[in-house]
C-alpha cells in the first residue's frame, strides 16, 4: 500500500502527536494544540521581555545624560520587569494551585462526553 505524501507532512509548530491523534479522538487533539499555544506563549513572553531589555539598555547607554532619554529607557527597563515578574507569578500560582488540589491544568485534561 502507498500512502499519500501529504500525509506525512508534518507542521513543526505542532506537537508531533497530533498528526496520529486527530483522527483518533478530537479531544485529545484539542488538549495537545492548548499545550502548544501556553508553551508558544510563554516563549514569546519571554522573548519579548528580553528585547524589550536589550532595548531600554541601549537606550540608557546611548541617551547622552538627556534627563528625558533616560526617564523613557527607566521607564522601558521597569515595564520589562514587570511583564517578566506577571508572566512568572502566573505559572507559579498555575503550579500552585496544580499542587495544592490536585489538578491539571497546564495539561488541559478534558473529560469525553
Amino acid at each position: 500500500m502507498i500512502s499519500s505524501p501529504l500525509a506525512q507532512i508534518v507542521n513543526p509548530v505542532l506537537n508531533r502527536k497530533i498528526g496520529n491523534i486527530l483522527v483518533q479522538n478530537s479531544t485529545n487533539a484539542l488538549q495537545i494544540f492548548l499545550r502548544n499555544i501556553i508553551n508558544f506563549a510563554l516563549g514569546a513572553a519571554g522573548i519579548y521581555f528580553f528585547a524589550n531589555l536589550l532595548r531600554g539598555g541601549y537606550e540608557y547607554i546611548t541617551s547622552g545624560g538627556d534627563k528625558e532619554s533616560v526617564q523613557k529607557a527607566q521607564k522601558r527597563l521597569t515595564n520589562a520587569f514587570t511583564g517578566i515578574i506577571v508572566i512568572f507569578s502566573i505559572f507559579a500560582l498555575l503550579y500552585i494551585v496544580e499542587t495544592i488540589f490536585g489538578l491539571s491544568i497546564r495539561t488541559f485534561n478534558i473529560p469525553r462526553p
